[in-house]
Protein backbone atom coordinates (compact mmCIF):
# COMPACT_ATOMS: atom_id res chain seq x y z
CA UNK A 1 0.00 0.00 0.00
CA UNK A 2 1.57 3.28 -0.66
CA UNK A 3 1.90 6.21 1.80
CA UNK A 4 -0.83 8.14 -0.35
CA UNK A 5 -3.10 5.50 0.19
CA UNK A 6 -2.32 5.10 4.31
CA UNK A 7 -3.17 8.56 4.74
CA UNK A 8 -6.67 8.19 3.31
CA UNK A 9 -9.17 7.80 6.57
CA UNK A 10 -10.90 4.11 6.53
CA UNK A 11 -14.42 4.40 6.12
CA UNK A 12 -17.39 4.59 3.32
CA UNK A 13 -15.42 5.04 0.50
CA UNK A 14 -16.53 8.08 -1.89
CA UNK A 15 -18.01 10.82 -0.17
CA UNK A 16 -16.29 9.99 3.13
CA UNK A 17 -15.37 13.23 5.43
CA UNK A 18 -11.93 13.72 7.29
CA UNK A 19 -12.87 14.09 11.22
CA UNK A 20 -11.51 14.86 14.04
CA UNK A 21 -11.51 11.30 14.78
CA UNK A 22 -9.33 10.21 11.70
CA UNK A 23 -6.69 13.12 12.86
CA UNK A 24 -6.72 12.16 16.03
CA UNK A 25 -6.44 8.12 15.28
CA UNK A 26 -3.01 9.63 13.33
CA UNK A 27 -1.42 11.83 15.35
CA UNK A 28 -1.97 9.08 18.38
CA UNK A 29 -3.92 11.58 20.21
CA UNK A 30 -7.21 12.00 21.50
CA UNK A 31 -10.18 13.96 19.28
CA UNK A 32 -10.20 16.82 22.36
CA UNK A 33 -6.59 17.53 21.60
CA UNK A 34 -6.95 18.02 18.01
CA UNK A 35 -10.30 20.02 18.92
CA UNK A 36 -7.74 22.27 20.92
CA UNK A 37 -5.03 22.59 18.34
CA UNK A 38 -6.95 23.01 15.29
CA UNK A 39 -9.31 25.76 16.97
CA UNK A 40 -6.47 27.64 18.69
CA UNK A 41 -7.09 27.22 21.75
CA UNK A 42 -4.97 26.37 24.80
CA UNK A 43 -4.31 22.99 26.23
CA UNK A 44 -1.72 21.27 24.22
CA UNK A 45 1.78 22.19 23.36
CA UNK A 46 2.87 23.97 20.44
CA UNK A 47 4.42 20.98 19.15
CA UNK A 48 1.79 18.95 19.60
CA UNK A 49 -0.42 21.73 18.11
CA UNK A 50 2.19 22.27 15.10
CA UNK A 51 1.82 18.65 14.46
CA UNK A 52 -1.77 17.83 14.79
CA UNK A 53 -2.43 21.06 12.24
CA UNK A 54 -0.14 19.28 10.09
CA UNK A 55 -1.44 16.12 9.93
CA UNK A 56 -5.08 18.28 9.20
CA UNK A 57 -4.04 19.57 6.64
CA UNK A 58 -1.83 16.55 4.65
CA UNK A 59 -5.62 14.96 5.04
CA UNK A 60 -7.16 17.80 3.62
CA UNK A 61 -9.72 18.24 6.63
CA UNK A 62 -12.23 20.83 6.82
CA UNK A 63 -14.11 22.12 9.93
CA UNK A 64 -17.99 21.22 10.06
CA UNK A 65 -19.91 24.06 9.94
CA UNK A 66 -22.84 22.55 12.38
CA UNK A 67 -19.57 21.77 14.53
CA UNK A 68 -18.39 24.97 14.46
CA UNK A 69 -21.73 26.49 15.46
CA UNK A 70 -21.90 24.09 18.28
CA UNK A 71 -18.69 25.03 19.17
CA UNK A 72 -19.88 29.33 18.90
CA UNK A 73 -16.99 29.63 16.21
CA UNK A 74 -18.17 31.74 13.12
CA UNK A 75 -20.15 29.47 10.30
CA UNK A 76 -18.76 31.60 7.70
CA UNK A 77 -21.86 32.36 6.01
CA UNK A 78 -23.91 35.55 5.67
CA UNK A 79 -27.90 35.39 4.96
CA UNK A 80 -30.26 37.45 2.79
CA UNK A 81 -33.37 36.85 2.61
CA UNK A 82 -35.90 38.12 -0.30
CA UNK A 83 -39.83 38.82 -0.38
CA UNK A 84 -40.22 39.39 -4.21
CA UNK A 85 -41.47 36.64 -7.12
CA UNK A 86 -38.81 34.42 -8.60
CA UNK A 87 -39.85 36.16 -11.93
CA UNK A 88 -39.22 39.69 -11.01
CA UNK A 89 -35.38 39.11 -9.74
CA UNK A 90 -34.47 37.06 -12.59
CA UNK A 91 -34.91 39.99 -14.68
CA UNK A 92 -33.17 42.51 -12.42
CA UNK A 93 -29.69 43.21 -13.98
CA UNK A 94 -29.18 45.98 -10.85
CA UNK A 95 -29.50 42.93 -8.33
CA UNK A 96 -27.55 40.32 -9.66
CA UNK A 97 -24.79 42.85 -9.70
CA UNK A 98 -25.13 43.94 -6.38
CA UNK A 99 -25.05 40.35 -5.50
CA UNK A 100 -21.66 39.46 -7.46
CA UNK A 101 -19.72 42.56 -5.31
CA UNK A 102 -21.11 41.17 -2.28
CA UNK A 103 -20.09 37.53 -2.94
CA UNK A 104 -16.79 39.14 -4.16
CA UNK A 105 -15.94 40.53 -0.78
CA UNK A 106 -17.10 37.64 0.79
CA UNK A 107 -15.39 35.03 -1.04
CA UNK A 108 -12.40 36.61 -0.37
CA UNK A 109 -12.90 36.12 3.70
CA UNK A 110 -14.09 32.41 2.98
CA UNK A 111 -17.67 33.67 3.66
CA UNK A 112 -20.67 31.81 1.70
CA UNK A 113 -24.01 33.60 0.91
CA UNK A 114 -26.98 32.36 2.10
CA UNK A 115 -30.31 33.38 0.02
CA UNK A 116 -33.79 32.37 0.62
CA UNK A 117 -36.70 33.60 -1.60
CA UNK A 118 -40.36 33.80 0.36
CA UNK A 119 -43.35 35.13 -0.01
CA UNK A 120 -43.91 38.00 2.42
CA UNK A 121 -42.30 40.09 5.05
CA UNK A 122 -43.23 37.80 7.84
CA UNK A 123 -42.06 35.05 6.37
CA UNK A 124 -38.56 36.84 6.17
CA UNK A 125 -38.55 37.11 10.63
CA UNK A 126 -38.99 34.13 10.49
CA UNK A 127 -36.22 32.63 9.12
CA UNK A 128 -34.10 35.22 10.77
CA UNK A 129 -35.66 33.53 13.62
CA UNK A 130 -34.37 30.32 12.40
CA UNK A 131 -31.58 31.23 10.98
CA UNK A 132 -29.90 32.46 14.67
CA UNK A 133 -31.75 29.74 16.19
CA UNK A 134 -29.58 26.99 14.25
CA UNK A 135 -26.81 29.32 14.12
CA UNK A 136 -26.65 29.19 9.80
CA UNK A 137 -25.13 32.24 9.96
CA UNK A 138 -23.33 35.33 11.14
CA UNK A 139 -25.21 38.10 9.88
CA UNK A 140 -28.16 39.42 7.10
CA UNK A 141 -28.04 41.58 4.25
CA UNK A 142 -31.96 43.20 4.94
CA UNK A 143 -32.51 44.50 1.27
CA UNK A 144 -35.96 46.29 -0.03
CA UNK A 145 -36.38 48.60 3.05
CA UNK A 146 -39.94 49.71 3.56
CA UNK A 147 -41.26 52.24 5.51
CA UNK A 148 -42.05 51.52 9.21
CA UNK A 149 -40.16 48.46 8.24
CA UNK A 150 -41.07 45.35 10.84
CA UNK A 151 -38.14 43.73 9.85
CA UNK A 152 -35.81 46.57 11.75
CA UNK A 153 -37.61 45.62 14.95
CA UNK A 154 -37.36 41.94 15.08
CA UNK A 155 -33.63 42.52 13.99
CA UNK A 156 -32.79 44.84 16.99
CA UNK A 157 -34.80 42.60 19.71
CA UNK A 158 -32.99 39.41 18.23
CA UNK A 159 -29.52 41.46 17.96
CA UNK A 160 -28.35 39.29 14.88
CA UNK A 161 -25.40 41.34 13.09
CA UNK A 162 -27.52 42.61 10.23
CA UNK A 163 -26.89 45.81 7.88
CA UNK A 164 -29.58 47.26 6.17
CA UNK A 165 -29.77 48.75 2.45
CA UNK A 166 -31.60 51.46 1.86
CA UNK A 167 -31.97 54.71 3.98
CA UNK A 168 -31.48 56.98 4.98
CA UNK A 169 -33.29 56.97 7.92
CA UNK A 170 -35.79 54.06 8.90
CA UNK A 171 -33.26 51.35 9.87
CA UNK A 172 -33.66 51.83 13.42
CA UNK A 173 -30.28 51.09 15.72
CA UNK A 174 -28.79 48.63 12.60
CA UNK A 175 -26.67 50.02 10.25
CA UNK A 176 -27.13 50.79 6.62
CA UNK A 177 -25.64 51.97 3.22
CA UNK A 178 -27.62 53.97 0.94
CA UNK A 179 -27.55 55.06 -2.61
CA UNK A 180 -28.88 58.98 -2.10
CA UNK A 181 -32.39 58.38 -3.96
CA UNK A 182 -33.70 62.20 -3.55
CA UNK A 183 -30.07 63.51 -5.50
CA UNK A 184 -30.46 60.93 -8.26
CA UNK A 185 -33.81 62.13 -9.01
CA UNK A 186 -32.89 66.07 -9.15
CA UNK A 187 -30.23 65.01 -11.23
CA UNK A 188 -32.61 63.66 -13.38
CA UNK A 189 -35.39 65.95 -13.18
CA UNK A 190 -33.09 69.13 -13.57
CA UNK A 191 -31.11 67.79 -16.97
CA UNK A 192 -34.84 67.03 -18.70
CA UNK A 193 -35.65 70.84 -17.28
CA UNK A 194 -32.90 71.99 -19.09
CA UNK A 195 -33.68 70.13 -22.07
CA UNK A 196 -36.79 72.56 -21.90
CA UNK A 197 -39.49 69.54 -21.16
CA UNK A 198 -42.03 70.88 -18.83
CA UNK A 199 -43.94 67.96 -17.71
CA UNK A 200 -42.54 64.88 -17.06
CA UNK A 201 -43.68 61.31 -15.89
CA UNK A 202 -42.03 58.96 -13.53
CA UNK A 203 -43.10 55.29 -13.89
CA UNK A 204 -42.83 54.21 -10.27
CA UNK A 205 -41.91 50.55 -8.90
CA UNK A 206 -42.77 48.91 -5.90
CA UNK A 207 -44.40 52.14 -3.65
CA UNK A 208 -44.30 49.81 -0.75
CA UNK A 209 -40.36 50.42 -0.56
CA UNK A 210 -38.63 53.19 0.94
CA UNK A 211 -36.70 54.18 -2.14
CA UNK A 212 -39.50 54.66 -4.48
CA UNK A 213 -41.43 57.08 -1.82
CA UNK A 214 -38.36 58.98 -1.71
CA UNK A 215 -37.97 58.87 -5.25
CA UNK A 216 -41.29 60.09 -5.50
CA UNK A 217 -41.19 63.12 -2.73
CA UNK A 218 -38.11 64.09 -4.45
CA UNK A 219 -39.41 63.92 -8.03
CA UNK A 220 -42.93 66.12 -7.20
CA UNK A 221 -41.08 68.62 -5.15
CA UNK A 222 -38.09 69.41 -7.61
CA UNK A 223 -40.81 69.78 -9.99
CA UNK A 224 -42.81 71.94 -8.74
CA UNK A 225 -39.71 74.15 -7.89
CA UNK A 226 -38.28 74.47 -11.52
CA UNK A 227 -42.06 74.99 -12.53
CA UNK A 228 -42.90 71.46 -14.31
CA UNK A 229 -45.47 69.03 -14.18
CA UNK A 230 -44.89 65.74 -12.47
CA UNK A 231 -46.95 62.94 -12.87
CA UNK A 232 -46.33 59.86 -10.56
CA UNK A 233 -47.50 56.72 -12.83
CA UNK A 234 -47.72 53.58 -10.58
CA UNK A 235 -46.38 50.63 -12.91
CA UNK A 236 -44.95 47.90 -9.93
CA UNK A 237 -41.43 46.34 -10.74
CA UNK A 238 -41.68 44.06 -13.86
CA UNK A 239 -42.02 44.70 -17.48
CA UNK A 240 -45.41 44.19 -18.16
CA UNK A 241 -46.82 46.83 -15.67
CA UNK A 242 -44.24 49.33 -17.01
CA UNK A 243 -45.99 48.87 -20.55
CA UNK A 244 -49.32 49.32 -19.72
CA UNK A 245 -48.34 52.25 -17.48
CA UNK A 246 -46.13 53.85 -20.43
CA UNK A 247 -49.28 53.80 -23.28
CA UNK A 248 -51.70 55.02 -20.15
CA UNK A 249 -49.09 58.12 -19.91
CA UNK A 250 -49.18 58.78 -23.75
CA UNK A 251 -53.27 58.20 -24.08
CA UNK A 252 -53.28 61.02 -21.99
CA UNK A 253 -54.47 64.43 -23.78
CA UNK A 254 -51.50 66.07 -21.84
CA UNK A 255 -49.14 63.68 -22.40
CA UNK A 256 -45.57 64.11 -21.00
CA UNK A 257 -42.45 65.32 -23.10
CA UNK A 258 -40.43 63.15 -20.94
CA UNK A 259 -40.27 59.86 -18.77
CA UNK A 260 -38.02 58.75 -16.02
CA UNK A 261 -38.57 54.72 -15.57
CA UNK A 262 -37.13 53.33 -12.34
CA UNK A 263 -35.07 50.12 -13.76
CA UNK A 264 -33.37 49.44 -16.99
CA UNK A 265 -35.95 47.05 -17.66
CA UNK A 266 -38.51 48.97 -17.22
CA UNK A 267 -37.63 51.82 -19.34
CA UNK A 268 -37.07 49.02 -22.23
CA UNK A 269 -40.56 48.24 -21.60
CA UNK A 270 -41.64 51.77 -21.97
CA UNK A 271 -39.50 52.45 -25.37
CA UNK A 272 -41.09 49.15 -26.58
CA UNK A 273 -44.27 51.12 -26.44
CA UNK A 274 -43.49 54.54 -27.20
CA UNK A 275 -41.94 53.46 -30.56
CA UNK A 276 -44.95 51.67 -31.71
CA UNK A 277 -47.11 54.41 -31.29
CA UNK A 278 -44.39 55.86 -33.99
CA UNK A 279 -42.97 58.11 -31.27
CA UNK A 280 -39.61 59.40 -31.92
CA UNK A 281 -36.62 58.93 -28.81
CA UNK A 282 -35.51 61.85 -27.85
CA UNK A 283 -37.16 64.34 -30.57
CA UNK A 284 -40.96 63.63 -29.49
CA UNK A 285 -40.25 62.08 -26.07
CA UNK A 286 -37.08 61.68 -24.10
CA UNK A 287 -36.08 58.66 -22.02
CA UNK A 288 -34.11 58.47 -19.03
CA UNK A 289 -33.65 55.31 -16.32
CA UNK A 290 -32.78 55.38 -12.41
CA UNK A 291 -30.54 52.59 -13.55
CA UNK A 292 -27.54 51.69 -15.53
CA UNK A 293 -26.28 48.75 -17.45
CA UNK A 294 -25.17 47.36 -20.78
CA UNK A 295 -29.04 47.70 -21.65
CA UNK A 296 -29.21 51.13 -21.26
CA UNK A 297 -25.48 51.51 -22.96
CA UNK A 298 -26.37 49.50 -26.18
CA UNK A 299 -29.72 50.43 -26.66
CA UNK A 300 -30.38 52.55 -29.72
CA UNK A 301 -30.26 55.69 -28.66
CA UNK A 302 -28.49 55.00 -25.49
CA UNK A 303 -30.40 55.76 -22.66
CA UNK A 304 -29.79 58.38 -19.83
CA UNK A 305 -29.56 56.74 -16.60
CA UNK A 306 -28.05 57.40 -12.93
CA UNK A 307 -24.37 56.33 -13.21
CA UNK A 308 -23.73 53.93 -10.14
CA UNK A 309 -21.88 50.80 -10.00
CA UNK A 310 -24.20 48.01 -8.63
CA UNK A 311 -21.25 45.94 -8.12
CA UNK A 312 -19.33 48.73 -5.65
CA UNK A 313 -22.35 48.77 -3.71
CA UNK A 314 -22.48 45.44 -3.66
CA UNK A 315 -18.80 45.21 -2.13
CA UNK A 316 -18.80 48.44 0.11
CA UNK A 317 -22.07 46.31 1.80
CA UNK A 318 -20.31 43.33 2.48
CA UNK A 319 -16.99 45.63 3.87
CA UNK A 320 -19.91 47.31 6.31
CA UNK A 321 -21.52 43.93 6.91
CA UNK A 322 -18.27 42.28 7.82
CA UNK A 323 -17.38 45.04 10.11
CA UNK A 324 -20.49 44.72 11.92
CA UNK A 325 -20.18 40.89 12.64
CA UNK A 326 -16.45 41.80 14.03
CA UNK A 327 -17.77 44.43 15.82
CA UNK A 328 -20.75 42.29 17.92
CA UNK A 329 -17.97 39.70 18.29
CA UNK A 330 -15.96 41.77 20.59
CA UNK A 331 -18.99 43.61 21.88
CA UNK A 332 -18.34 46.78 20.88
CA UNK A 333 -22.31 47.18 19.09
CA UNK A 334 -23.37 46.84 22.45
CA UNK A 335 -21.69 49.88 23.82
CA UNK A 336 -22.21 51.90 20.74
CA UNK A 337 -23.43 55.47 22.32
CA UNK A 338 -24.12 56.91 18.76
CA UNK A 339 -26.90 56.23 15.77
CA UNK A 340 -25.19 53.73 13.29
CA UNK A 341 -22.79 54.77 10.73
CA UNK A 342 -24.85 55.17 7.38
CA UNK A 343 -22.19 54.96 3.97
CA UNK A 344 -24.04 56.59 0.41
CA UNK A 345 -22.59 56.27 -2.77
CA UNK A 346 -23.07 59.00 -5.14
CA UNK A 347 -24.74 58.90 -7.77
CA UNK A 348 -23.97 60.82 -10.84
CA UNK A 349 -26.04 61.49 -14.47
CA UNK A 350 -24.37 59.75 -17.21
CA UNK A 351 -26.27 61.77 -20.32
CA UNK A 352 -26.81 59.55 -23.50
CA UNK A 353 -29.18 59.94 -27.16
CA UNK A 354 -32.39 59.19 -25.51
CA UNK A 355 -32.71 62.92 -23.64
CA UNK A 356 -29.55 64.62 -25.18
CA UNK A 357 -29.30 63.96 -29.32
CA UNK A 358 -26.22 65.20 -29.09
CA UNK A 359 -24.70 62.37 -27.27
CA UNK A 360 -26.02 59.64 -29.75
CA UNK A 361 -23.16 58.76 -31.37
CA UNK A 362 -20.57 58.58 -28.18
CA UNK A 363 -21.04 56.36 -24.84
CA UNK A 364 -22.07 59.82 -23.29
CA UNK A 365 -20.78 62.20 -20.98
CA UNK A 366 -21.38 62.35 -16.76
CA UNK A 367 -22.89 65.80 -15.60
CA UNK A 368 -21.49 67.38 -12.77
CA UNK A 369 -18.51 65.83 -13.13
CA UNK A 370 -15.14 66.35 -15.09
CA UNK A 371 -14.31 62.85 -16.23
CA UNK A 372 -15.64 61.02 -18.94
CA UNK A 373 -17.42 57.86 -17.89
CA UNK A 374 -14.87 55.11 -18.78
CA UNK A 375 -12.95 57.00 -16.18
CA UNK A 376 -15.99 57.27 -13.90
CA UNK A 377 -15.84 56.17 -9.78
CA UNK A 378 -18.19 55.56 -7.31
CA UNK A 379 -17.91 57.87 -4.77
CA UNK A 380 -18.30 56.80 -0.95
CA UNK A 381 -19.20 59.31 1.82
CA UNK A 382 -19.93 58.88 5.27
CA UNK A 383 -21.85 60.57 7.62
CA UNK A 384 -24.11 60.17 10.83
CA UNK A 385 -27.54 58.95 10.56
Amino acid sequence: MTASKQSRPRGSGRGRRVTIADIAGRAGVTSAAVSLAVNGRPGVSDATRARIVAIAEEMQWEPSPAARALAGAPVLTIGMVLARPAEVLGTEAFFGAFVAGLQEVLSRRDYSLQMKIVDSTEAEIDTFRRWLAQRRVDGVVVVDLRQDDPRIPALEELGLPALVIGGPGHHGALPSVYVDDAHATRLLVDHLGERGHRSIARVAGNEDFLHILVRDRAFTERCTELGITPVVQDAGFGTRGAGIATAELLAREDAPHAIIFDSDEMALAGIHVVEEAGLRIPEDIAIASYEDSALTRTHRPPITSIGRSAIEYGRVAAARLLEVIEDSRDGRAAAAKTPPESRAIEPVLVVRGSTDPDASEAEGYLRHSGRSEEGSEVRVRQESC
